[in-house]
């Protein structure tokens, strides 16, 4: 009986599969000090890491009930928006300030409306004649 290809990637597929369904606990010893991480012990019955009394399980860490550390995570949020955009609005002031971006636009304005042709804007080319008086 030979393997094929198809039989190799099935037995992948079945162990990938088996993989990410079960739970990635270490068993634990109870014999063994400290094996647990903080907030938590060995179960003697189940030989895996149990939460202590009062606390529950958020992800991998224990926690207690009442703890609230997604209110830090949007006062967090908050404060760095505000200063983000504090520190935009101040940057948009001071190259505008710079560079008289608020002259150069009212004189772009005045520009189109003010119907005066100027001899730059009707010569073109190089064949202008010399401007000497």
């Amino acid at each position: 009986m030979e393997l094929k290809t198809i039989d190799i990637v099935a037995a992948l597929l079945v162990n990938l599969i088996q993989y990410g369904c079960s739970e990635h606990i270490l068993p634990c010893n109870v014999s063994i000090y400290n094996q647990c991480p903080e907030h938590q012990t060995c179960n003697a019955t189940t030989s895996q890491c149990d939460c202590l009394r009062g606390l529950i399980r958020v992800g991998d860490d224990c926690e207690s009930p009442g703890d609230d550390s997604t209110s830090h995570s949007g006062v967090a949020i908050a404060t760095v928006t505000i200063f983000t955009l504090a520190l935009l609005i101040a940057g948009a002031v001071l190259v505008i300030r710079k560079y008289n971006l608020i002259e150069y636009v009212h004189q772009k304005i005045e520009s189109r409306r003010n119907n005066d042709v100027m001899y730059e804007d009707v010569m073109i080319g190089n064949d202008d004649p010399p401007l000497s008086p």
